[in-house]
């Protein structure tokens, strides 16, 4: 038995060895050396890398970005610059742009923050900018309504503004099962998934060819779509909706609370994601499975807005007109708005505040 025990050691520790050694030699060995998946690979982990270093944990948030940052942040799609213009204690927001007393602040998530371009272009600057009042980016990527949350109630309302802006995103129904589960600790297989080149070689090995990307072109249009990632995610939606759904929607009556008891008028606004903008286009020839709800999650915002008799506003429309005029609203791999797409949202915010008199 002890025998058996110590081949098994041997054996464990040399197949680790051999493991970092992969590890180590995927990171620093020359870009001529190693072929192109690879390259892609180590380039995608190296931005989480750089992203941790103005990532800071937190108790309540589970992360949060650290105040005073400055830096510049490069994706295939973008090169975008990150200014933290709004820098409390323990926190750092893109906030503001034109100055003055705030008239509205935005909570939400990358699509608030404004991933992949410089602050002068996001729509929150763009919203403030055309009407002449203080719009405050409290946006931070990755983050879902839990967050947008429990940020409005401990630094958003604190600002004093007259309107909250709340984003809601395609995904964020998925957002409080993954809180609830980050609470406990970073799973394992995430950090490894975020930072391990040869534990996403084993992983990519093992669906490659689920998970090729496939290229969709119109006029005008080019996006880099996962059509297997979209499947499965609509899928798990499926499974437990309702019960997702109230998770979420308990941390939107929150907020609502919150804002309506400090006075604050409070505006939830849908985003939709590229797959729902393009969706006409792209279900056919992508072969998607007929019983997918591409609009269940929106169609479910929009109900709930009218049962609580809030101001509600869907970008949809309007993405959905430009797009249909053949402009690149979304980059091409990243899935974000690009400045065109920010500039679409900005106007169509402007018009329905306008509408609206807030």
């Amino acid at each position: 038995m002890k025998k058996l025990f110590q081949n098994f050691c041997l054996v464990f520790f040399a197949v680790l060895f051999t493991l970092l050694m992969v590890e180590g030699f995927a990171w620093f060995a020359p870009d001529g050396v190693l072929p192109a998946r690879l390259r892609d690979l180590r380039d995608q982990l190296d931005r989480n890398l750089k992203a941790d270093s103005f990532i800071a944990p937190d108790s309540e948030l589970i992360f949060k970005i650290k105040p005073n940052q400055d830096m510049i942040v490069k994706h295939p799609d973008y090169q975008m610059r990150v200014v933290t213009h709004l820098n409390l204690p323990d926190i750092g927001f893109r906030g503001g742009s034109v100055g003055g007393p705030p008239w509205a602040i935005a909570v939400g998530d990358s699509f608030t923050f404004g991933q992949g371009v410089d602050h002068e272009v996001v729509w929150t600057t763009l919203l403030a900018k055309s009407i002449g009042r203080e719009v405050i980016n409290m946006g931070v990527p990755a983050q879902g309504p839990s967050q947008y949350t429990r940020i409005l109630k401990r630094y958003g309302l604190a600002q004093r503004p007259r309107v909250v802006f709340y984003g809601f995103y395609f995904n964020d129904l998925d957002s409080a099962v993954r809180f609830q589960r980050n609470q406990r600790g970073i799973p394992v297989r995430r950090y490894l998934r975020e930072h391990s080149i040869v534990y996403n070689l084993t992983r990519s090995g093992k669906s490659a060819k689920a998970q090729k990307p496939v290229f969709f072109k119109a006029p005008g249009i080019e996006l880099a779509l996962e059509p297997e990632g979209l499947r499965r995610e609509l899928e798990r939606q499926a499974e437990k909706f309702d019960e997702r759904w109230a998770a979420v929607s308990r941390e939107v009556d929150e907020a609502i609370r919150v804002s309506q008891g400090a006075g604050v008028k409070f505006v939830l606004l849908y985003f939709p994601s590229r797959w729902e903008v393009h969706w006409e286009q792209i279900k056919a020839p992508l072969d998607f499975p007929s019983h997918l709800d591409m609009n269940r999650v929106r169609r479910k915002v929009l109900e709930y807005c009218g049962s609580k008799a809030i101001a509600c506003f869907d970008l949809s429309p309007a993405l959905k007109r430009d797009a249909g005029q053949n402009k690149q609203l979304y980059f091409r791999t990243d899935g974000h708005w690009n400045i065109e797409g920010n500039r679409v949202v900005a106007e169509a915010i402007r018009e329905f505040v306008g509408q609206n008199r807030f």
